[in-house]
């Protein structure tokens, strides 16, 4: 296809924004469609472009970002909300929240969505905040508002995170309830378990499930200490004290933890291996009796984890 100069113009700019690109003129707008239709371009959201290979690359919130940057750009009086709102602000939350669509918050209850790719909350009153230069519900209300039907183990990693980065209190939580006209039971069951020692989504969503499936809630964040040298610690994940005396270790495990450079620092797999057998050395002179090792899929099929708890012993208060 013939190359058209303000078309590509658009998609360099877009790509140093990091935001979807989209015409600014009728020109560009028929431009953009004609490369849609021939497979040059993709559309995620109607009148927002990028390129295929571009696109594929970037995880479901980077792809959120790209497109909530180019709509501020279009519609600037919007206020993003929910799982947009949650990507703005960096809160913890489960990929899978990302179906495509974007969320924006509005006070006129008739309003709806002309197309299934934006979403509307009603509100009859909020506070508008800017983040990332753009204009976001404010955290209280995105936890609010992303955990209020879900589940605890999917709501912890949101108020965990915020929580964690001093964005939010418990109490701002709560409050923002009480605007609401709907019931808050659930988000106040969440705000109980809710801690900022949790160090990322994946350890709040264990700590969800372990609580869940009625095991009592453990010690976040555990540092132990070597009995032959004082200035050697090591910190656990969880940590369960049993009323025999017995200290039971759960450690949230990953593969990248083996694989990913990021994550080992730049280290040989036997290396990173040698130093957890020598962690695990230290926590068992340090008193653990035992080491429980849980992974994402574990944790989320549920049955693995409750099997490996009862186990180790560790008491299940109830059961679903």
């Amino acid at each position: 296809m013939k190359q058209h100069p303000g078309v590509q113009n658009l998609l360099n700019r877009a790509r140093l924004e990091q935001r979807c690109c989209f015409g600014t003129n009728q020109s560009e707008q028929k431009a953009l469609r004609r490369r849609l239709k021939t497979g040059e371009l993709v559309s995620p959201h109607p009148a927002l472009y990028a390129a295929p290979k571009e696109w594929q690359a970037l995880n479901p919130v980077e792809q959120c970002m790209h497109m909530v940057r180019a709509l501020a750009l279009r519609h600037p009086n919007w206020v993003f909300a929910g799982p947009s709102a949650a990507a703005i602000w960096g809160l913890d939350h489960p990929w899978s929240m990302h179906d495509g669509s974007v969320a924006i918050i509005s006070s006129t209850s008739s309003r709806h969505s002309a197309h299934r790719r934006l979403t509307y909350i009603y509100a009859s009153s909020f506070d508008v905040h800017e983040c990332r230069g753009l204009r976001v519900t404010s955290v209280a209300r995105t936890i609010v508002d992303c955990a209020l039907r879900r589940s605890l183990r999917e709501g912890l990693p949101f108020i965990d995170s915020g929580l964690r980065a001093g964005l939010v209190t418990t109490a701002d939580v709560l409050t923002e309830c009480e605007r609401l006209r709907e019931s808050c039971a659930h988000i106040r069951g969440l705000v109980k378990h809710a801690s900022p020692a949790s160090e990322n989504g994946g350890e709040s969503f264990c700590r969800g499930t372990v609580i869940e499936e009625g095991f009592p809630v453990p010690e976040l964040q555990v540092v132990l200490r070597d009995p032959d040298d004082p200035k050697a610690v090591c910190r656990v994940d969880y940590l369960y004290r049993l009323h025999d005396g017995r200290l039971i270790a759960i450690e949230y495990d990953g593969m990248r933890k083996y694989v990913d450079p990021s994550m080992t620092g730049n280290r040989e797999i036997r290396e990173v291996v040698r130093d957890e057998r020598e962690r695990e050395a230290l926590l068992k002179r340090a008193g653990v009796t035992a080491i429980i090792r849980l992974d994402y899929t574990e944790v989320l099929q549920r049955m693995p984890l409750v099997r490996k708890l009862m186990a180790a012993g560790i008491p299940r208060l109830f059961r679903h």
